[in-house]
């Protein structure tokens, strides 16, 4: 009986096939290649992820006729369509669905994969053999005892784990392309000075954005209030500590209190020591991995993207490092193979002495989390390697998996022990604490130190009297809160309920592609196009911005995965649902077109992420107009300015110079018919002016090189 295996990527089909026997490779074309098992006559068909794709049918592909509104009450308005480029996929399928008895999908495990699998390929695969047997193959690694393991056990086709995702594909194609469309025409005027030919629109993306823009209003909004500290710098037996007064922080209305208070105890010299008490803090180990909680650890302590994050986890799953990346699981099964993996681990030259000492104290059951899903184990390294491994393609998969390495063996370690050590102090009768937390035995923490918070060394004091080094009174002001970062994004998300463990990363990455967020020095802030889109939707289109809508979608969608409901029932609900959100929007409109004429200017003017180098404080505003082309500090006060070229496009990137940490621009001049480009770092290029030297001509430049719109070294 011949068989058909389809996966989603190359590398998943190869290792499949060499996990079941000696393979040959049939190459195609340049893009596809399949690969067969002979003596078990199998063929393995990889993908490069969908096939299909949703679109708007021949009738509906003009933005105003018919309205944008008929998108969401016509069910013809959407259509799925082969996605360019992939007819050798599917002719490839349809060849050897003739030829084969039993179909087994092999696509990634996980809602996404099971519609690619079941939704794009298995219907080519019906068409040309109807009778076909269907399997599926469910695996959480890439090793070649899993693949052959669960070759021998395929499972019957997740079909609602297909369903969920063709509800959600067909749910924000709808709402998408029917939003986006009656937005960009309502705002199309405004969005021409942005230099923009629409704006995207979508139920998780701009409540995502909604959320962006209130932090920055906040931020933006905050009324620093003044508070004050007093403060006791006291000697001990190795150095100086400090304690806090027991009414800190003195809020503006207890000010003269508070001087008071300092004036009374400001030349005491000796503290009066009235408790000196300790306790022992059990730290338990942290718990497995899933992958929210996966891209949380590695954008804290990485300072790398999300979407980063993810792509680099999934290579080193493709590459059989570490077992399948998308999982809602933080708990084993029981009969999972862990002393498999600890074996592998007491050769590691770092990692040894602490496996070989969980071995032999028969440590080798891990904590647990709260869920199993039952999709797929935690995120869990299948192999030992050392830094200088070739199966790492680059030194972040090298430091992904040190953190993810790392923290499965903490599951395993020993609890930490630290010491609460509570000081509390009479200066003149005014009382002072200190709490001091220090390091006793440090357990998971030896192999996992990016787990550790920050300890000090324990207080040593010989009698009940301690000298003064010096009282402090200071003055602070409360602090706004502070812009998110793609870990902070992450639990936003989560916390509302926006997307999912995969789509989150790739919706924060949209809005940077999209130009209505950028990304500062690790912190997201909300572009002058993304102010003025959700500025103009919250006067009238508030339901759709906050994020209960997309929670209502994203709990419908986990129905159709748990087959509590029927996709066509939950498409229906939610496109009801929708319509009448549409329609408020529709009635407000007018709202919107009224301002547009006397919209303010500031919004036109595009900033510089980097701040003015003369005053540092403010970003530049970049002047374009007719014969006036330069940058100028938006801060009043400051009004200095950088020359820009007078010739050519100019265009402001979101990337800064190596050497400066200044915008770059790119600029595109006209020559005998033929582009010319090149890049810029304007305050390098007006100090290289002023030396008259080529200085700020980045295709010049001896150190460093521009590769995708962005500054890096030469190697």
């Amino acid at each position: 009986m011949a068989t058909l295996i389809i996966t989603e990527k190359k590398k998943a089909a190869e290792a499949i096939a060499k996990a079941l026997g000696p393979v040959k490779k049939i190459k195609k074309t340049k893009i596809l290649e399949i690969f067969l098992v002979p003596s078990k006559n199998i063929n393995v068909i990889p993908l490069r992820g969908h096939l299909l794709e949703y679109r708007n049918t021949d009738v509906f592909k003009s933005w105003t006729n018919p309205p944008p509104r008929e998108i969401i009450t016509n069910h013809k308005s959407i259509k799925k369509f082969q996605i360019r480029g992939l007819s050798p996929f599917i002719k490839a399928i349809k060849e050897y669905a003739k030829r084969c008895d039993h179909c087994i999908i092999g696509t990634d495990a996980d809602i996404e994969g099971c519609n690619i699998g079941l939704f794009d390929a298995l219907p080519f695969v019906k068409q040309e053999n109807p009778k076909i047997k269907i399997s599926q193959l469910w695996l959480s690694s890439l090793q070649k005892n899993e693949i052959i393991n669960k070759f021998n056990n395929l499972i019957v086709p997740k079909y609602s784990w297909g369903e969920s995702g063709e509800a959600r594909a067909i749910i924000d194609a709808f709402i998408g392309f029917s939003a986006t469309r009656e937005i960009t025409n309502t705002l199309r005027s405004l969005l021409n000075k942005f230099r923009v030919r629409f704006t995207s629109i979508g139920r998780v993306q701009t409540s995502l954005l909604y959320l962006i823009y209130l932090r920055e209003q906040e931020i933006l909004n905050f009324v620093p209030e003044p508070y004050f500290l007093i403060d006791a710098d006291l000697f001990h037996i190795n150095g100086v500590f400090r304690a806090h007064h027991e009414l800190n922080p003195f809020k503006s209305d207890n000010e003269v209190n508070a001087r008071q208070i300092f004036h009374k105890i400001r030349n005491e010299k000796i503290g009066k020591i009235i408790d000196n008490s300790k306790k022992v803090i059990r730290i338990s180990p942290p718990t497995p991995l899933n992958t929210s909680k996966a891209l949380v650890l590695l954008t804290k302590n990485l300072r790398i993207s999300a979407n980063t994050a993810m792509q680099i986890m999934n290579s080193l799953y493709l590459n059989k490092i570490i077992t399948y990346p998308r999982t809602d699981s933080d708990v084993y099964k029981s009969d999972f193979n862990h002393n498999e993996i600890l074996q592998k681990f007491k050769l590691h030259p770092q990692f040894k002495y602490y496996t070989i000492n969980l071995l032999k104290n028969n440590r080798i059951n891990p904590t647990k989390g709260k869920k199993d899903m039952g999709d797929h184990p935690p995120i869990t390294p299948l192999e030992s390697l050392e830094v200088s491994n070739s199966r790492f393609e680059n030194n972040l998969q090298k430091r992904v998996y040190d953190l993810l390495a790392r923290h499965y063996l903490a599951l395993f370690g020993d609890e930490a022990l630290e010491s609460k050590q509570l000081l509390k102090i009479l200066i003149k009768e005014e009382p002072f604490s200190a709490q001091i937390v220090s390091l006793i035995s440090p357990g998971f923490l030896e192999i996992a130190p990016f787990l550790k918070p920050k300890y000090e060394e324990e207080i040593q004091i010989i009698g009940d009297e301690i000298p003064i080094k010096e009282i402090l009174f200071v003055e602070k002001e409360t602090q706004p809160p502070a812009r998110y970062t793609d870990t902070s994004l992450l639990k936003l998300m989560e916390k509302n309920h926006l997307g999912t463990k995969s789509t989150r990363p790739v919706i924060i990455k949209l809005l940077l592609t999209r130009s209505l967020t950028k990304r500062v020095k690790h912190h997201y802030l909300i572009t002058d196009l993304g102010k003025f889109i959700i500025e103009n939707l919250i006067e009238v289109w508030l339901p759709f911005l906050k994020p209960d809508f997309t929670k209502r979608v994203e709990e419908k969608l986990e129905e159709i995965k748990d087959k509590k409901r029927k996709l066509k029932d939950v498409v229906d609900e939610i496109r009801k649902e929708f319509l009448k959100l549409f329609d408020k929007f529709l009635i407000n409109k007018h709202k919107l077109i009224s301002k547009i004429d006397n919209y303010q200017m500031e919004y036109t003017i595009p900033l510089t992420s980097s701040n003015c180098p003369y005053c540092n404080k403010n970003p530049m505003k970049f002047i374009n107009i007719k014969n006036k082309r330069f940058l100028v500090c938006s801060d009043e006060n400051c009004k200095k300015f950088l020359s820009l070229p007078k010739n050519g496009k100019l265009e402001l990137l979101n990337s800064v110079c190596s050497i400066c940490d200044f915008n770059i621009f790119k600029v595109v001049l006209r020559k005998n018919n033929r582009s010319i480009i090149y890049y810029l770092c304007p305050k390098c290029w007006n100090s290289g002016l002023k030396s008259k030297s080529s200085k700020g001509f980045c295709n010049n430049c001896n150190e460093y090189q521009i590769i995708k719109g962005q500054c890096i070294k030469k190697f």
